[in-house]
């Protein structure tokens, strides 16, 4: 049986806008602080810091779009593009509410990731998924 306790973190790194951890299996996590606005420069710089935390292999990705108000089209645009995709193995979005839903589903309907990706109201199921599909 899956426990909710995080396995500890190989690398952590911390920005205005995003949260970087690489867990000791594998799983790559991404989070923002409560009201965060992520404009194409934001994205650009994610991608960029994932491939450098990662050491340019791509690993699962968990990204919490919990505190994320809004996405600009054209950062949408980089995350579901050839870059970014480069950076990560497989996506599990966390949706936790009605703001972070529209979001995912916009990116999932309009942007088509081009790496496999799903949404998620609950964070352990995200994980469990992500671990199912390495």
């Amino acid at each position: 049986m899956h426990t909710t306790a995080d396995p500890p973190l190989v690398t952590r790194k911390v920005t205005e806008k995003i949260t970087f951890s690489l867990r000791e299996d594998g799983i790559f996590c991404t989070e923002c602080p409560p009201n965060t606005v992520m404009t194409l420069e934001d994205g650009i710089f994610s991608t960029k810091m994932t491939n450098e935390i990662q050491g340019g292999v791509a690993h699962p990705l968990l990204c919490d779009l919990s505190n994320v108000i809004k996405i600009t089209k054209d950062c949408r645009e980089h995350f579901a593009g050839e870059s970014h995709a480069k950076t990560i193995a497989i996506t599990a979005l966390v949706v936790t509410n009605p703001i972070s839903k529209i979001i995912g589903n916009f990116f999932m309907g309009l942007n088509k990731p081009l790496k496999k990706t799903r949404l998620f109201t609950d964070r352990e199921k995200a994980i469990e998924w992500l671990k199912l599909n390495q």
